[in-house]
């Protein structure tokens, strides 16, 4: 596999950040090319030997992200072959403390002039970890394994995490952990990844 060259990882990072910091503050629509680079102190050129524009540079914002969330997400069950989640310690499951952590990009999914996209990434992202990477196992798994449940699960956890952020983190990572916690093993206690 290629190396890849840090200054391209630095710049294409400080784009980015800049980017979001923009859209936080001025709203999706309004932030331009030339915003960003002046912002970040690069030139237009440099810019478009990255990005197309600022549709592409957000795409990839958040497709690395969701590749970050997913992670983070999955690493209670990647931990255990089979997961108890009865005997499950809220304090270790880090995925909220990471949103917490990552404010920053977690804020523009509620943000009145969003990227498109973001918020439906984050859907998506959610559905493929219940329908592709956990599995329920217990009498009823081929029923609550199903697309219907493996929907309702994502849903409830989107809808939370954007009240959550909306409510400005009002609870603590670890009640966030819990109340997940909770709604996942009403079907049933035991879970297990399915594909890496």
């Amino acid at each position: 596999m290629p190396k890849t060259d840090r200054r391209i990882e630095r710049t294409k990072a400080t784009l980015i950040a800049t980017f979001q910091r923009l859209v936080t503050e001025k709203g999706y629509s309004k932030v331009k090319v030339k915003d960003i680079v002046d912002e970040a102190n690069y030139n237009r050129t440099t810019f478009y030997v990255h990005y197309d524009g600022k549709d592409l540079l957000a795409q990839e914002m958040i497709q690395l992200e969701m590749e970050r969330f997913c992670y983070e997400f999955c690493k209670p069950v990647r931990d255990n072959p089979i997961l108890d989640l009865t005997k499950m310690n809220p304090n270790e499951t880090d995925v909220f403390q990471y949103i917490k952590d990552n404010r920053y990009y977690y804020d523009l999914l509620v943000h009145a002039d969003p990227i498109p996209g973001i918020q439906d990434a984050l859907l998506e992202v959610l559905k493929d970890i219940f329908h592709n990477r956990f599995s329920f196992i217990g009498d009823n798994a081929s029923e609550i394994n199903s697309t219907y449940f493996t929907h309702y699960r994502a849903y409830g956890i989107y809808g939370w995490i954007l009240e959550w952020i909306r409510a400005d983190y009002d609870a603590t990572p670890s009640e966030m952990a819990r109340r997940i916690i909770n709604l996942l093993h009403y079907q049933s206690s035991l879970m297990k990844e399915v594909n890496k």
